[in-house]
């Protein structure tokens, strides 16, 4: 699947960028990107935006309204037709957070790769895993 096929994710009317980066691997299915994308948003009520980032390709800016607006039109998994969800975090994924001790430049993944750890868009070295 190329990243085109996450732009129903994305809002397209948002230019620039955000620091908050959430790194998905290339070969993930749409509909895991949308979970792990509203499991970022529900695991930090302050967050409006996220820059969505599939393989090497930075796909655009995911907003939290874009996409709640956005999950009518989601394929979804058998079983997710009356919508019913259990309280509390997610149990497909645990969002790992990292932030840079310097700028506070912050990447989201939901894997953990020891030999591709987040490195800082600014150039001040491996991101700290957050608590």
């Amino acid at each position: 699947m190329t990243s085109a096929n996450f732009g129903i994710l994305v809002d397209g009317t948002i230019t620039g960028d955000t620091p908050t980066v959430l790194e998905l691997p290339a070969d993930l299915p749409l509909t895991d990107a949308a979970d792990a994308l509203a499991a970022v948003f529900a695991g930090d009520p302050d967050l409006d935006r996220v820059a969505l980032q599939v393989g090497d390709e930075r796909v655009g800016v995911a907003r939290r309204e874009h996409l709640r607006r956005q999950a009518v039109f989601l394929p979804r998994d058998v079983g997710d037709g009356d919508r019913a969800t259990l309280p509390g975090e997610s149990l497909r994924y645990r969002i790992l957070r990292f932030r840079c001790r310097v700028c506070g430049a912050q990447r989201r993944r939901i894997h953990v790769d020891a030999r591709a750890l987040p490195l800082c868009p600014d150039g001040h070295g491996t991101l700290e895993l957050q608590a």
